[in-house]
């Protein structure tokens, strides 16, 4: 048994859980602890300690993007345990987004490596998949092959040379196997379900049967929305969706008005067990 528990989450539907715009989930597996991202602020800490989780045993964090409000959390994380923390390579890259009313570029990104390893996280940097308990992997880089999902056109990074689109090409998922198929764990899925999807049931050779977290769809565009769902209604095989965080208060209900029961509302203290 699988327990997964969603520590912080744009909106928390108890009380006392505090909400964020950020996201992170715990995994409990044969009495290991690993979490998937951590929140924009110590909310990840405040929540956790609301359910009686004890910090200390986290030894291993994974990260699906260098965002702030998914790596945000990690610097408060790391006065409690000392992790091994898997990422992406360019999880690193100082990044912006452009605002749209003047052209202003907002930082969106996270701290230098150096920082994080003078607080005594240990990284662990791989574009490729990598097993980091019995049958919890990370899905590496994620390509991108549809023609309808895009990467948020807002989004640069610095370089030496000025700005540069950033394809957030750090991005990952983490991948669970299970008897019955592959479940899913998004972070903001910024490179779209659809590929990420794709790209697990390829390099695994078995289906998804469920996913949780981000999906970006909030800010997506009306096509990619629409194609996005069309999608989905093909893959009748995926019995649970637990869109989160970036997916947005009106697409969540738009999934649910496809899917119905398949549809997780997966808020601060939402607790999933897969077998």
């Amino acid at each position: 048994m699988i327990k997964i528990t969603t520590l912080v989450e744009n909106t928390a539907t108890k009380a006392r859980f505090r909400a964020e715009h950020g996201f992170s989930m715990l995994i409990e597996k044969d009495g290991e602890l690993i979490l998937w991202d951590t929140g924009q602020t110590d909310a990840v800490i405040h929540n956790a300690k609301l359910l009686n989780i004890d910090l200390s045993k986290i030894k291993k964090v994974a990260l699906s993007h260098g965002h702030y409000d998914h790596v945000g959390g990690l610097k408060y994380l790391l006065d409690y345990t000392q992790p091994t923390v898997y990422a992406h390579p360019d999880i690193f890259r100082k990044r912006y987004s452009k605002l749209s009313d003047d052209g202003s570029l907002r930082y969106i990104g996270i701290e230098d490596r150096d920082f994080f390893e003078k607080k005594k996280a240990k990284f662990v940097l791989n574009d490729k998949p990598i097993e980091i308990t019995e049958g919890i992997f990370t899905t590496g880089f994620e390509d991108m092959h549809t023609d309808f999902e895009e990467v948020d056109k807002n989004f640069v990074y610095e370089t030496q040379n000025g700005y540069q689109k950033d394809y957030v090409d750090d991005d990952m998922s983490l991948v669970i196997d299970t008897k019955d198929g592959l479940f899913v764990l998004f972070g903001c899925a910024h490179r779209g379900i659809i590929n990420i999807i794709d790209n697990v049931e390829n390099h695994f050779n078995k289906k998804v049967i469920g996913f949780l977290g981000g999906t970006h769809l909030g800010p997506a565009s009306p096509n990619q929305r629409e194609k996005t769902i069309e999608e989905l209604q093909k893959r009748d095989y995926i019995k649970i969706m637990g869109p989160s965080h970036c997916t947005g208060m009106l697409m969540n209900a738009e999934l649910f008005c496809n899917f119905k029961n398949r549809i997780i509302f997966n808020n601060v203290g939402t607790i999933t067990t897969i077998e």
